[in-house]
């Protein structure tokens, strides 16, 4: 298993940049741009790699979305980014974007240690006119989400090795 090529790379992470603005900005992720990138995962991957990279793309778009979709269900994430990890696995394929997954998880968990400790130190200090308009409750979940895709992207031999 090897990390993914430029050609899928780029478009993913241009897509991954622009929804983690989008949800950093306005606490949401647009669906043209969860599922049209979900297509364009699915095409890059036909056009390039056939019809094998077409069964991978949907396998590893099932795949993610399978993996988040209990988090959607319990309440852990919104609807967009359970779409958004469905576009990673279409751009990466199975095998990277479980570990995409596996390692959004990560960084999701590490960012909401963070959170956590900003809340108990920071914003008990801010006042409401300091906070008006953030939904403080919530954590823009799509930089978890990019921060786990670069890492399957840029992932050390040593994390494949037993799956080679």
């Amino acid at each position: 298993m090897s990390p993914p090529n430029f050609i899928v790379t780029v478009p993913l992470l241009a897509i991954l940049g622009v929804a983690t603005f989008s949800d950093l900005r306005e606490r949401r992720i647009p669906n043209a741009l969860s599922l049209g990138g979900a297509a364009l995962g699915l095409l890059t991957n036909a056009v390039y790699f056939g019809s094998t990279g077409a069964v991978l793309a949907i396998v590893g778009w099932a795949l993610c979305l399978a993996c988040f979709l209990p988090l959607y269900m319990t309440g852990g994430t919104a609807a967009g980014d359970v779409k958004l990890m469905a576009t990673v696995g279409a751009f990466l394929g199975p095998m990277n974007g479980f570990f995409a997954c596996a390692f959004a998880l990560l960084a999701g968990a590490s960012l909401a240690v963070l959170y956590m400790a900003w809340r108990g130190i920071v914003a008990p200090h801010l006042t409401a006119h300091a906070v008006r308009g953030y939904a403080l409750d919530k954590i823009p979940y799509a930089t978890a989400i990019a921060m786990g895709a670069v890492a399957a992207v840029v992932q050390p031999a040593w994390i494949t090795a037993p799956f080679n």
